[in-house]
C-alpha cells in the first residue's frame, strides 16, 4: 500500500492528486496506524491487558468452558510451584490449617482424657466385669463400652443465630424445659461471641466455642452464615460436637439461598426446626449404685499399704535411734551432729583410728546404706583402752613386755634388751595423751634378768692350766662379754652401779696352796680377757677359791670339770 501511495502522484495530475489527499487524508492515516500494528503485533499486549479480564468475566457467567480450560494449566502451575516453592505453600495455608488442626487436637485430648477419667472410675466394680465381656463379644473397646453405659446429660435449648447480625434464626427447647426470652438468649451470645474476641485480640479464625454456667455448658458451632449453640446441662460426649457440626452443614446446604438473602425476617426458615429438634439428645444412668466388693478390696488393700508403710517407718526410725545410741556410746567415736530428713539420715562426728569401723556397725543396724551419710573426722581418743592399744601399736614391745596405765602415766615392766629400752623412751613421749612414761621397773627386771644369766656362766679351765686357749673357752667368754655390755648399758638406764666378782675355783689336785695361786691366777685370766676397762658401772673383782679336801670326802676320787671354772657373782648398788 506504501508503494501505490508513492505511485499515485506520478499517474494524475497535480490538482486531482490535491482533491484526493484532501477527500482521503484521514482515513488514509488511520489505514497506516493499523497497518503499523498489524506489521508490530508485540504492541497489541497493552490492549489485551485491558480487555483480557473483562472478557474472563463474561466467559464464566455463561458456561464451564473457561474453568475446565484453565484447570489443568492451572493445576500444573500449582504443583510446580508446590514442588520448587514448598515454603510459598506452607506460609500460605498455614493461617487457615494451624486454628483446624490447633482446635482438632484439643477436641481430641478433651475426648482421651474423659474416657481415661470413666474407664479408670469404672474399672473396679462388678458391672465392669459385665462391661469387659460385652467389649469382647461386640468387638468394641473397652472404653467405649463405658462410654455407653455411664453417659449422662441433656441437650435442653439449641440457637441458630445470624452471625453477621446476631439475631435468631430458629430455636428448639425440649419439653421440660423453662424458656427464657430465646431472641434476648441469641444477642447475649453474639455480644459475648464479640467481647471475648476483642478483648483477647483473638484472630477472626478463633473464635469462643465453650461456656460453663454452673451446671450447663455451651457448645457452639461456627459456620459460614449460620452459628448453631447448644446448651447442655451434664458432661455431653466429646462426639456430640460431630454431631452439631454435621446439623450445622445440613442448615448451610438445605437454606442457603434463605440465608444468604436473610435480612431480618426468619420465616423462610421455619424448615430448620426438625433439624434442631434432632440435637435435643438426653441419656442418663441410675443413681443409688452400691459400692462393689473391688472397691472395698481396693479400699482394705490402700489401708494394709498405710499400716505396712507405717510400721517399715516406724521400725526404720527405731532402728535409726538405735544406731545412733550406739555409736554414741562406742569408745573412740564421737557424734557431733545428728540430721534426719524424710528417709535421709545424715552423721556428722570424730573418729579414733583405732575405733570400730562405723560401717560395720551401720550394716549391723539393719538399716539402707543409701539413704545414710556419715562424716568422719580424725581425732585421738583418750581412753585408757586406746592409749595402751596406741602404746603398743607404736612401741611395738616384745612379749615379756607389759604395759599399764595410771591416769595419764605408762609403766612397762618386765624384760626387755637395753636397746629396746633405750629407743622406747623416746617415741613413748610422742604418745599423745600421756604426761610420763615410767620404765625403771622393767630396766631394772631386765638387769637382774641379765645379772641372773651372768650368774649362770662359767668359763672352764684345763687341769693344771689359767690361759685361756680353747674354742670352747673363748666361745664362752664372748657371751660373757655381751652380757656384760647389756648390764653396762642397763647400768645407766637404771642409773646404777655393779660389782662383778670373778671367782676362780680349782679341783683337789695338787697342794692346796698351789692350787689357791690356780685360782686366783684363773680370775686374774679372765678379768684381763674381759677388758674392764670398757665398763664404766662395773667394778670387778677377783678371788680364788679352793675346796678343802673335806668337801670332797664323799665323792669320787676323780675331779670334775666344774671344779676347774670362773664364775662371776654380780651385786647391784642402787643409785642414791
Amino acid at each position: 500500500m506504501a508503494q501505490a501511495r508513492k505511485a499515485m502522484p506520478a499517474t494524475g495530475d497535480g490538482d486531482y492528486a490535491e482533491l484526493r489527499s484532501l477527500l482521503l487524508a484521514p482515513e488514509q492515516s488511520r489505514l497506516e496506524e493499523l497497518q503499523e500494528q498489524v506489521e508490530h503485533i508485540d504492541l497489541n499486549a497493552q490492549n489485551v491487558s485491558r480487555l483480557l479480564p473483562d472478557a474472563i468475566a463474561l466467559r464464566g457467567e455463561h458456561d464451564q468452558r473457561l474453568t475446565r480450560a484453565l484447570t489443568p494449566h492451572v493445576s500444573d502451575a500449582l504443583g510446580t510451584s508446590v514442588r520448587t516453592q514448598p515454603q510459598m505453600i506452607v506460609d500460605a495455608i498455614a493461617p487457615i490449617m494451624m486454628p483446624a488442626i490447633r482446635q482438632s487436637i484439643a477436641n481430641a485430648l478433651r475426648s482421651m482424657v474423659q474416657s481415661l477419667n470413666q474407664t479408670i472410675e469404672h474399672s473396679l466394680s462388678l458391672r465392669s466385669m459385665q462391661w469387659r465381656l460385652e467389649a469382647l463379644r461386640t468387638g468394641k473397646p473397652f472404653a467405649e463400652i463405658v462410654l455407653l453405659h455411664t453417659l449422662c446429660y441433656r441437650v435442653e435449648q439449641v440457637f441458630l443465630i445470624h452471625s453477621q447480625t446476631g439475631l435468631l434464626l430458629a430455636h428448639a427447647a425440649g419439653d421440660s424445659v423453662a424458656v427464657q426470652d430465646e431472641t434476648l438468649v441469641s444477642g447475649m451470645l453474639s455480644a459475648i461471641r464479640a467481647f471475648v474476641q476483642d478483648s483477647f485480640g483473638a484472630a477472626p479464625d478463633q473464635v469462643l466455642n465453650t461456656l460453663r454456667v454452673g451446671e450447663l455448658t455451651v457448645w457452639i458451632e461456627q459456620g459460614p452464615v449460620a452459628i448453631l449453640a447448644a446448651v447442655i446441662r451434664g458432661t455431653p460426649p466429646e462426639h456430640f460436637h460431630v454431631h452439631l457440626q454435621d446439623t450445622l452443614t445440613r442448615i448451610h446446604a438445605a437454606q442457603a439461598d434463605a440465608l444468604a438473602r436473610f435480612e431480618g425476617d426468619a420465616s423462610n426458615l421455619a424448615g430448620v426446626t426438625p433439624l434442631l429438634e434432632d440435637c435435643l439428645q438426653a441419656q442418663f444412668e441410675p443413681r443409688g449404685r452400691a459400692v462393689s466388693p473391688m472397691t472395698w478390696a481396693l479400699v482394705a488393700a490402700l489401708l494394709l499399704g498405710a499400716v505396712w508403710w507405717g510400721a517399715s517407718v516406724y521400725q526404720e526410725r527405731q532402728r535409726w535411734q538405735t544406731l545412733v545410741a550406739r555409736l554414741g556410746a562406742e569408745p573412740g567415736l564421737a557424734l557431733t551432729a545428728v540430721e534426719t530428713e524424710g528417709r535421709q539420715y545424715r552423721l556428722t562426728g570424730l573418729r579414733d583410728p583405732l575405733a570400730a569401723d562405723p560401717a560395720t556397725l551401720l550394716q549391723e543396724s539393719g538399716l539402707d546404706p543409701e539413704h545414710i551419710s556419715a562424716h568422719w573426722r580424725p581425732y585421738y581418743s583418750l581412753d585408757a583402752a586406746f592409749l595402751l592399744k596406741r602404746a603398743g601399736l607404736v612401741l611395738s614391745p616384745p612379749t615379756t613386755v607389759q604395759f599399764a596405765l595410771e591416769g595419764t602415766r605408762l609403766t612397762a615392766s618386765g624384760t626387755a634388751p637395753a636397746e629396746w629400752i633405750r629407743e622406747r623412751r623416746t617415741l613413748a613421749r610422742l604418745l599423745p595423751g600421756l604426761d610420763h612414761y615410767d620404765d625403771r621397773r622393767l630396766t631394772r627386771q631386765s638387769l637382774d634378768a641379765v645379772t641372773q644369766e651372768l650368774a649362770q656362766a662359767s668359763i672352764l679351765f684345763e687341769q693344771g692350766r689359767a690361759d685361756i686357749r680353747s674354742s670352747e673357752q673363748r666361745h664362752s667368754l664372748s657371751r660373757i662379754a655381751d652380757l656384760l655390755g647389756q648390764i653396762e648399758e642397763l647400768a645407766h638406764l637404771s642409773g646404777t652401779t655393779l660389782t662383778i666378782r670373778i671367782n676362780g675355783q680349782t679341783d683337789i689336785i695338787g697342794d692346796q696352796a698351789q692350787n689357791r695361786r690356780l685360782s686366783e691366777i684363773r680370775a686374774q685370766s679372765a678379768l684381763d680377757a674381759i677388758h674392764p676397762t670398757t665398763f664404766s658401772s662395773i667394778t670387778f673383782e677377783t678371788h680364788g677359791v679352793t675346796p678343802s679336801p673335806e668337801s670332797h670326802a664323799g665323792k669320787a676320787a676323780a675331779p670334775l670339770p666344774e671344779d676347774r671354772r670362773v664364775s662371776f657373782q654380780v651385786t647391784v648398788h642402787q643409785a642414791p
